[in-house]
């Protein structure tokens, strides 16, 4: 992998080349998690995250386009696996994210236990406190929609667990709870159900051949063998600065001495974060947040307002000789809506004065297969663009 920065089209291809030959040889591989689960940290598995850029894209963009204690921010940055990569090869790191999901698992991934001991021994303080707490779980306070998911006796440890958590502000172990509330494997909380976006699938596994699957699930020995499975390849060494922040990225501080903005902006609201995160979102707040869709009839026209926003914003603090990397998917939504998001984000670069003094040096296209997209009749985003932006 490259360590020098990398300013043009070719480079970017030699960085990024590997994985499309792959691609292309092998008709089994695909971009999802599976291609690099293998050696990528286990942090980056703390709970799952629609949309999720795939990790060797993160880790080729930082060594190609930046070095060790540059600044790299993520304005919106999801459940942080720019950031991660970043701040795991010895970057300076600002993130940012409306999404009270994506802040919470951010934050545990920049700021985790030291080590598995300290996890185990934080795990048993909070679990402890939570005792406390566990026969003032009212469930008639609960929604219906999210006691369907439950036996009562697992939803009162994990609702009190969760306080606790919160209690204690301890965002690594809460996040850790998010990644098994819901799955239909012996290993998580919840009676059978998808992993990503949360449905039941009692017609697949009715109660009545499936009793097993419908009883109370020990919340402890659960967690405990999470903690294990999260530090099996963990990320203990970071660059010194680490900021996440919750924060619409149209209000994102003005840091100085940029070296390289690398973000996955949402594409034209394609993936409603609420809805597909709801049973996560509401563990984290008891409540749906009301988010900050691209709201309107012109969904294009909302799209390309937040991108000047948040570029013009922060255009002027990068270096010179700094980079503004976007990576971002054309939207497809049956057989004659198509908008092309990446030539919005050229053109916009191109015309728009407040984004004067860039030069695109370099484009990467790919095709997003059917298996990452979280849509069962997988509409959608069909292909990603990086376009590579370089103050010059």
């Amino acid at each position: 992998m490259h360590t020098v920065a990398l300013t043009t089209a070719s480079k970017l291809e030699e960085v990024l080349t590997p994985f499309r030959r792959r691609y292309r040889r092998d008709p089994k591989f695909t971009w999802s998690a599976k291609s690099t689960v293998a050696t990528d940290s286990t942090f980056h598995q703390l709970a799952p995250y629609i949309g999720r850029l795939k990790t060797s894209i993160a880790s080729a963009l930082i060594e190609g386009f930046t070095s060790e204690g540059d600044l790299v921010v993520d304005p919106f940055s999801g459940c942080g696996v720019i950031v991660l990569e970043a701040a795991a090869k010895k970057r300076e790191v600002y993130a940012g994210d409306w999404n009270p999901y994506a802040v919470l698992l951010t934050r545990a991934k920049l700021f985790p236990p030291r080590g598995l001991q300290e996890a185990q021994r934080r795990l048993r303080a909070v679990w402890e406190l939570s005792r406390k707490d566990f026969s003032k779980q009212d469930l008639r306070t609960v929604p219906r929609w999210v006691r369907r998911f439950f036996h009562p006796e697992t939803l009162r440890d994990a609702l009190a667990f969760r306080d606790a958590c919160v209690c204690r502000n301890d965002h690594f172990l809460l996040a850790c709870l998010l990644g098994i509330l819901h799955h239909q494997r012996p290993g998580f909380l919840s009676y059978p159900s998808s992993h990503l976006v949360p449905y039941l699938r009692d017609r697949k596994f009715p109660r009545r051949k499936f009793r097993e699957m419908y009883q109370r699930r020990d919340v402890l020995t659960r967690l405990e063998a999470k903690l294990k499975r999260a530090f099996r390849r963990p990320v203990l060494s970071y660059g010194k600065t680490r900021r996440v922040l919750s924060i619409d990225a149209r209000r994102f501080p003005l840091v100085r001495n940029i070296k390289a903005v690398i973000t996955s902006p949402p594409y034209m609201n394609e993936l409603d974060y609420v809805r597909d995160n709801r049973l996560r979102l509401w563990f984290i707040e008891k409540a749906l947040p009301s988010g900050l869709e691209l709201s309107g009839r012109n969904r294009k026209a909302a799209f390309v307002d937040l991108m000047r926003t948040v570029c013009v914003r922060l255009a002027p603090q990068i270096v010179e000789g700094g980079y503004f990397i976007l990576v971002v998917g054309d939207v497809t939504r049956g057989a004659t809506r198509f908008a092309r998001t990446s030539r919005l984000v050229r053109n916009l670069f191109v015309r728009d004065p407040g984004l004067g003094g860039f030069s695109l040096q370099a484009s990467y296209h790919d095709t997003v297969p059917d298996i990452r997209r979280s849509r069962r009749e997988c509409r959608g985003t069909k292909g990603e663009t990086i376009l590579v932006f370089q103050k010059v």
